[in-house]
């Protein structure tokens, strides 16, 4: 059986959670939700390759988080140094949240745990917190062909009382939170009060930080499986075994925008209906207008044999005032007193 070597300077590892980058989950009880990650590829690679790294289970959701056509293919080259947003299952539990179930690495010839946190999971997690998830108590020999539970910092966390979409972003060098917090639409005093932090200074290069991206309002029911259903910004998903897929764009007034994906679905033969009633058979993300009225067929969400469908009224449009008559009546009684005076004062010019 082989072995890989950790080049670290000690020999038995000692666990210090203080210098673990890990991100606050305050829920009691564990919950789970979706999250990403800011992966930095370390070498030339392409999707495919990223994907079977972090475990995603279909490429279309790696396309999703980082708002690439969905016939992009798995051969699709990502240069070295580049940001790829990765979608994750949290978990929270005792205040913390980590990725649930993915990924799981397996040891390579020449690995060790150092070298699996910092370059190959470049620097998303420290490598500390590999061996407590994988009750590793001597770093120092690992052995090949073992599968590593790799547990990815992430939140499920409300934020200001609003669901958001918690985002590992890696501190660059010479980063501060005013330039972090304008990059991703957020705050400064968000940013320093979720990650414990006080000021610039604090802010550690090559390290994650917490960051809240704002997701888009939707139509999803508490008692769906996939509530919370939360998008962030440019970014796409597909939901109800692969029937449904829906869009976060700000400039649909930041309101999830849901649709027929026209895909096989993953567990059902073929997908339910997706029409809402009372509504003459519209469909998903489908509308119609009487007047100023307009009413859209909006997903709410999915269970075991069912996609579930409401209507939704927006009389916006209605609220739009008209200028008064009596406006238009005093411009042009202006326009005579004017006419009315250069009479006057042509006349006298000529006396």
């Amino acid at each position: 059986m082989g072995f890989a070597l950790l080049p670290v300077l000690v020999s038995v590892l000692t666990i210090q959670y203080s210098a673990a980058q890990s991100f606050k989950c305050s829920s009691s009880d564990p919950s789970t939700c979706h999250a990403l990650v800011g992966y930095i590829t370390v070498n030339n690679t392409n999707l495919g390759a990223i994907q079977s790294l972090f475990s995603v289970k279909n490429l279309r959701s790696l396309l999703g988080s980082n708002n690439l056509p969905l016939n992009t293919k798995r051969s699709y080259a990502i240069p070295a140094q580049q940001v790829i947003k990765v979608p994750i299952n949290c978990l929270c539990n005792n205040n913390t949240g980590t990725s649930s179930g993915a990924p799981i690495y397996t040891v390579q010839p020449g690995d060790g745990l150092y070298h699996i946190a910092a370059e190959v999971f470049s620097r998303l997690l420290l490598y500390q917190q590999i061996a407590a998830a994988n009750n590793i108590r001597d770093a120092n020999l690992i052995t090949i062909g073992d599968k590593l539970k790799i547990p990815l910092p992430c939140s499920c966390d409300e934020v200001d009382g609003q669901k958001v979409v918690h985002y590992a972003h890696m501190v660059k060098s010479g980063s501060s939170l005013g330039e972090i917090a304008q990059e991703f639409g957020t705050n400064e005093e968000t940013l320093a009060r979720i990650n414990g932090i006080k000021a610039d200074s604090d802010l550690k290069a090559d390290q994650p930080i917490d960051v809240p991206l704002k997701a888009c309002n939707s139509s999803v029911s508490s008692d769906s499986f996939d509530f919370p259903l939360l998008a962030a910004n440019g970014t796409y998903l597909f939901t109800a075994n692969g029937c449904v897929k829906c869009m976060c764009d700000a400039a649909n007034n930041w309101t999830l925008h849901c649709e027929p994906s026209q895909n096989k679905p993953s567990k059902w033969d073929t997908c339910p209906s997706m029409k809402c009633q009372g509504a003459e058979g519209l469909s998903i993300g489908n509308s119609t207008a009487a007047g100023c009225n307009r009413s859209t067929c909006s997903y709410a969400g999915f269970n075991n044999s069912t996609i579930m469908t409401t209507l939704v009224q927006d009389s916006s449009s209605c609220s739009r005032t008209v200028s008064p008559p009596s406006n238009d009546v005093s411009r042009i009684n202006s326009s005579w007193d004017c006419l009315f005076i250069l009479v006057l004062l042509g006349f006298h010019l000529f006396q």
